[in-house]
């Protein structure tokens, strides 16, 4: 039969497991007070169930253990791919925005350089 306890609170002998962090505390044969606070829930796990889930808990893990690898691989890709990006976006936005300065009338005519008249060209 499975308990729930509260952390900080005292329990019997046996093993409890941690609902939040996902971890095993025993508590020796004396009984003892179950470690963290109000916010840590345990739960007494009797000792058949952990003679099945332990091995379970460890082939799950091993199955699992090289997804997490390439995940964790294409997740620093993409996030290397995506910064290349950006920065070359930016490179590219800076490279097309236009001129002009605020405050600065456009409305006159542009004057002659001495340089095009010298050459004959017209504007």
């Amino acid at each position: 039969m499975m308990r729930k306890r509260i952390g900080g609170t005292a329990a019997k002998n046996g093993f409890y497991w941690n609902l939040g962090k996902w971890e095993m505390t025993m508590v020796p044969n004396q009984g003892g007070i179950l470690p963290g606070g109000a916010g840590d829930r345990y739960l007494k796990a009797p000792v058949v169930a952990l003679l099945v889930l332990a091995p379970l808990m460890g082939a799950v893990y091993a199955m699992f253990l090289p997804f997490i690898g390439f995940a964790m691989l294409f997740t620093f890709l993409g996030k290397k791919a995506l910064a290349m990006g950006r920065s070359g976006a930016v490179d590219v936005a800076a490279t097309m925005t236009p001129s002009w300065r605020p405050g600065k009338a456009y409305l006159a005519e542009k004057k002659k350089d001495e340089t095009d008249e010298e050459q004959g060209q017209k504007p």
